[in-house]
């Protein structure tokens, strides 16, 4: 499949397609969608600066925790969670929500992406696949299989399937060598674009590299590179929850999964824990989906009360799968 899936897509934040026809977003009246579909700069740039804001302040605790390593690490660490939670401006300009003007949405887009190392082309075509194929085995690029071990759960938190697939990405963007699954959600018509951004990135990354070793400065590594890669097992956990475990089916109803966490990190993650409202309506901004919540709650098929309940949930089951498939004794092979 050379990239033509014109036959298969909805398009980009589209609901369904024609081998995966999406149900949900019907319970949800259209007066009430145009409402809520309402787009706006303010908003957007508030949380904007909150996220900026946090970020500096976490810079400044790395820079007065240096030389004192119990202080030093748990700042790295919180610092590491406030950048990777800029997955959620990502992932909302990808949409076109995050702001009424299309030329802000792009920027900060772009600029969030380059930060945390994802191309923002590449992966806005990667998540319109997401929310076309939602749950779908084959065809949902973002699918997190349920766990089959304890091993295999902690190994997924930390990202040990993330980070090659993240460093792949750079990779075949950079050389133009795009897997089976990539030329299926990228159109044949924006390889060159995509190519194009990466290999800026390929570049802004080298050259930030070559000045670190020349001038022998740690100042990329400690307040960019290591929080980064700190911070990344938060964001795994939380993007575990939004669908492992939840029905591999084509009801949003049930695919979803809305997790009702505190008011900080719904501030910081972007009302992004309200995440099947998000999937039944991609187009209404990231400011309107309380809102959303209190008009679709009693329709919700999977819904948490925190972050921790949910993979209290997932660790449960995997042990419960882990003793019914364990060998009774005296029957080993």
């Amino acid at each position: 499949m050379q990239g033509d899936n014109s036959a298969s897509y909805a398009g980009i934040g589209g609901i369904g397609s024609k081998i995966w026809p999406l149900t949900g977003p019907e319970i949800i009246s259209r007066d009430k969608l145009k409402t809520l579909r309402t787009r706006s700069n303010g908003p957007g740039l508030i949380r904007l600066a909150v996220h900026l804001t946090a970020l500096a302040l976490g810079v400044l605790a790395v820079y007065f925790s240096a030389g004192t390593p119990w202080l030093l690490i748990p700042a790295m660490l919180a610092y590491g969670i406030v950048i990777v939670l800029l997955f959620a401006p990502l992932h909302e300009c990808s949409h076109g929500t995050a702001f009424h003007s299309r030329w802000i949405n792009h920027i900060v887009g772009f600029a969030v992406a380059a930060f945390t190392f994802r191309p923002f082309l590449y992966f806005k075509y990667r998540h319109a696949a997401h929310h076309t194929f939602t749950q779908h085995e084959d065809h949902d690029p973002d699918i997190v299989p349920f766990p089959t071990s304890l091993r295999d759960y902690f190994g997924q938190i930390i990202g040990l399937s993330f980070w090659p697939k993240l460093v792949g990405t750079l990779w075949r963007g950079t050389t133009g060598r795009f897997t089976e699954e990539e030329r299926e959600f990228l159109p044949k018509s924006v390889w060159k674009q995509v190519m194009l951004e990466i290999r800026l990135l390929a570049l802004l990354y080298v050259a930030i590299t070559a000045v670190s070793i020349y001038f022998a400065s740690t100042i990329a590594l400690v307040y960019w590179l290591l929080p980064r890669v700190m911070g990344e097992p938060v964001l795994r956990a939380i993007r575990m929850a939004e669908h492992t475990g939840a029905e591999e089916s084509p009801n949003l109803l049930a695919n979803t999964r809305t997790t009702l966490a505190n008011p900080l990190l719904r501030m910081l993650y972007w009302n992004m824990p309200f995440h099947a409202e998000h999937h039944l309506a991609s187009s209404v901004p990231f400011h309107a989906l309380g809102r959303l919540h209190d008009e679709v709650s009693p329709h919700l098929q999977c819904v948490s009360k925190s972050y921790f309940h949910v993979h209290r949930e997932i660790i449960r089951e995997v042990l419960r799968n882990g003793r019914a498939g364990a060998t009774p004794a005296g029957q080993g092979a």
